[in-house]
């Protein structure tokens, strides 16, 4: 089916690649925003999910074209189990049914500058539909995979500057976008990073790593107007990009006056917190680790400390606003909304 109506009776497979991959939290909140946007009325099922541990890109896009007798390797999480199975599918479901009822409102300490919602804001949205469509979010080390070469229709610049996260299958095409980046703008004007600002004042991005996530970021906190300091690390942000004219140095950053974010993309996956840390607004880890819960959101001498699941949520969030269903992205759940379901979603899943 085709043209701008919403998403429709339509059959959504949804599988998270990458190694590792059996501590990602992505099939909760991929269940949570389904069941959400199914409460507000859409026929949106996610019939298939699954967790493809994966060194290259062309196995999960395999997975997507192959719809019987597909053979892959049990990943089980500690806390939902494998997703691929009917008990463990059921069970999520079952209880993000009841956590979305419930839960109506955001943590009121979540929603510091009010909520943060990812409407798009395109005048006209057309989007083939499939009546069967794939959905696959990428993670490490499989962003930078893909080429122009790769006959994937980029929704952005993801593919030019390898930093794809998100991959749509609609049966006969494939579209890509980058929404780690939009996930970082977001939670920094969520927390109240004033990206008007210019100059000294502008908002400060101070960053370790330069790999897909990493540029995706700095692509997304350049083109919303503030500067970048690249912290080295493993590997170094390319000098290439298009975030170049927005880098500062070293011996500038003591002279920018503007609120600060640091973030640290040479964190394992898995790993909570960075063994790297300096001066600003905003601490927000790269990585979360999903056996364990603790303050997802702590007050320092200097601003916030944010674990994880924050960009997690927040990219995902984008992901649904850009590829997944743009054209019901005025139905999606706010940021604070959906971690404050999120850590419900845990809790039940610990408790059932």
């Amino acid at each position: 089916m085709g043209g701008t109506d919403l998403l429709g009776s339509m059959q959504i497979r949804y599988a998270v690649a990458g190694m590792p991959i059996q501590h990602s939290l992505s099939p909760v909140l991929a269940v949570l925003t389904a069941t959400h946007l199914k409460q507000a009325g859409l026929e949106v099922e996610l019939d298939e999910i699954n967790l493809l541990e994966s060194k290259d890109v062309t196995s999960p896009m395999a997975w997507a074209w192959v719809n019987k007798n597909r053979q892959r390797i049990e990943i089980h999480n500690r806390l939902y189990g494998d997703p691929s199975t009917t008990s463990s599918h059921l069970r999520l479901h079952r209880l993000a049914s009841t956590v979305v009822s419930k839960v109506k409102t955001a943590d009121t300490d979540y929603v510091p500058n009010s909520e943060t919602l990812f409407d798009r804001v395109e005048d006209s949205i057309k989007i083939r539909r499939g009546e069967s469509e794939s959905w696959i979010s990428l993670t490490s080390p499989l962003k930078h995979l893909l080429s122009p070469r790769s006959g994937v229709h980029p929704l952005d610049d993801s593919l030019e500057n390898g930093t794809v996260n998100q991959l749509r299958w609609d049966g006969n095409n494939w579209f890509c976008a980058g929404t780690d980046g939009n996930g970082l703008v977001a939670i920094a004007r969520h927390f109240g990073f004033d990206f008007e600002s210019t100059g000294v004042e502008a908002p400060l991005l101070c960053m370790v790593g330069g790999g897909g996530s990493a540029r995706s970021c700095a692509t997304a906190w350049s083109s919303a107007g503030g500067s970048i300091w690249a912290m080295g690390g493993r590997r170094s942000l390319d000098k290439r990009g298009p975030w170049v004219e927005n880098l500062i140095s070293g011996d500038d950053v003591v002279d920018n006056i503007g609120m600060r974010l640091f973030i640290d993309f040479d964190t394992k996956p898995g790993v909570s917190v960075s063994n790297r840390l300096t001066d600003a607004d905003l601490h927000l880890n790269s990585s979360y680790n999903s056996q364990e819960v603790g303050l997802i959101l702590e007050q320092s001498e200097s601003g916030f400390k944010l674990d994880g699941r924050w960009l997690l949520t927040a990219q995902h969030l984008a992901a649904w606003a850009r590829i997944f269903s743009p054209e019901a992205s005025h139905l999606l759940p706010g940021l604070g909304l959906t971690m404050t379901r999120l850590l419900a979603m845990e809790s039940a899943l610990r408790a059932d």
